[in-house]
């Protein structure tokens, strides 16, 4: 059997016994922006702080130890924690969320420390500290992040993957992995899945030498419904220890996987499949997120729309808003609101503009609309347009984040997957509006509401709020 020679050949333990990884240079760089930002909140935190430090602790020992001490706890709790896993850095909602996981937990413990020895030290860094650290920690990250995927689109930093399966599920993970290359798989070979009655060993042979020319460091397994079921043991037996990691695609592609639990059966461990329906906590996390920024929104840029209103009033006729019926979640129908950005007969020549047009698609949208006024241009252009839609968001009909509401002649063109867009509670701003915005076809605009629908997390409106900044800002895809 080749499971020594194949081992050698392919891989090694790095010097602490532990895997490496194509992330280990960008993982450094994280660590070291990190922990300079630690030290700068902490700093920040005391110089700003009229009483960081109770009188009865050595002035000395609180200046120059306090910040290092605590932005070293700080840091080690991130480690613990989990947030320089090569598994979860620079990509999804996970990363963000074992940060801010970290800091509550650094929070606790200056608490209850200054609590413990009496010291007023809790002030400081509980409140002016932990979260300035937070923001730039996550700052930070989103900055790496974004250098990441440049670098990706370039080729750096892809772990060269093997993909191991034959018909659809593999050909739709080999698909999946090329077209979200962002997430830094590179496919660079492809071998059949073994069938029962094949030679296990020769087979892992096989794929060893593959490993090896191919220079991969990881493997995507997509087992076929005749897989024997030794398979996957005796593969995973093969890599261990050597610096290839293992994925396993269920055969459900198309599931989320944050619906997807492992639950032993009689012995068996058994994926379970959740409903994607927000639970109690979950809406109720989701609303407060809501009012809070939707009120604080509504107040800083209660100035830019009353701008707003006095340039659609004084450049054309009709109402300063427009109202429209639009499907929101469940299928009920509300009132959305927009300031008025095309002349008054807008809807009238709606019909006409689609046959002349050949659209037929739930989505109608036009790059250069004859309906749309001057300043409707530039309104659209930085989604001034949509701002009174934050009265929507507080009204309860809308949420910030969401698929966003279409008319009801949209919706009477769905087909049985669009309808999914209704489960949640239309938005202010979605996954395609910061990915493509109106640059979009109706088929990928869909596809990424229907995976906000299936993954939804509070972090991830967090972030998609967050991008939508940028993506305003940049005017780019705005219709």
């Amino acid at each position: 059997m080749g499971g020594a020679n194949g081992a050698k050949a392919t891989g090694s333990k790095s010097a602490n016994g532990k895997k490496t990884g194509v992330l280990s240079p960008f993982r450094r760089r994280l660590i070291t922006t990190d922990l300079a930002l630690l030290l700068v909140a902490t700093l920040v935190g005391l110089l700003l702080s009229a009483r960081a430090v109770d009188s009865s602790l050595n002035p000395i020992f609180a200046v120059y130890s306090m910040p290092v001490i605590i932005s070293g706890a700080w840091f080690a709790l991130l480690v613990l924690r989990g947030a320089y896993d090569q598994r979860i850095i620079g990509l999804g909602t996970e990363e963000v969320q074992r940060v801010v996981s970290a800091t509550l937990i650094t929070f606790a413990l200056v608490a209850g420390l200054s609590y413990l020895l009496r010291a007023d030290i809790s002030r400081a860094y509980a409140f002016i500290s932990l979260p300035l650290g937070l923001i730039l920690v996550i700052v930070g990250r989103f900055f790496w992040r974004g250098w990441l995927y440049r670098a990706r689109a370039k080729g750096r930093f892809m772990s060269r993957t093997v993909v191991v399966g034959t018909g659809q599920v593999a050909d739709e993970l080999q698909e999946w992995l090329t077209d979200g290359s962002y997430a830094g798989y590179l496919v660079v070979a492809q071998h059949p899945a073994p069938k029962r009655g094949d030679d296990l060993a020769n087979w892992i042979d096989r794929l060893d030498i593959i490993l090896a020319e191919s220079k991969a460091s990881a493997v995507a397994l997509a087992p076929a419904d005749d897989t024997p079921g030794g398979a996957l043991r005796q593969l995973a037996w093969r890599l261990e220890g050597r610096p290839i990691d293992l994925l396993i695609a269920p055969g459900m592609l198309d599931i989320a996987g944050p619906r997807l639990t492992v639950r032993p059966v009689a012995g068996l461990p058994l994926l379970h499949l959740d409903e994607a329906v927000l639970s109690r906590p979950q809406r109720l996390a989701k609303r407060s997120l809501d009012l809070m920024v939707g009120i604080l929104m509504a107040i800083i840029l209660s100035p830019v729309m009353i701008i707003c209103a006095l340039t659609v009033r004084l450049t054309s006729h009709g109402p300063v808003i427009f109202r429209q019926t639009r499907i929101g979640k469940g299928g009920k129908t509300f009132t959305m609101l927009k300031f008025r950005t095309m002349h008054n007969n807008a809807d009238a020549l709606r019909q006409e503009l689609r046959e002349l047009h050949d659209q037929d698609d739930p989505m109608f949208k036009l790059m250069n609309d004859p309906r749309i006024t001057t300043p409707g241009k530039f309104l659209r252009r930085w989604s001034l347009d949509e701002l009174p839609q934050l009265f929507n968001v507080l009204g309860g009909s809308m949420s910030l984040v969401g698929p966003r509401p279409h008319p009801i002649d949209d919706v009477d063109r769905y087909e049985a997957t669009a309808y999914r867009r209704l489960a949640l509670k239309p938005g202010l701003t979605g996954l395609w509006q910061v990915e493509g915005r109106s640059d979009l076809d109706w088929e990928q605009a869909l596809q990424l509401d229907v995976y906000y629908v299936e993954r939804w997390s509070l972090s991830g409106d967090l972030i998609l709020l967050a991008r939508t900044i940028r993506a305003v800002v940049q005017g780019r895809g705005a219709a």
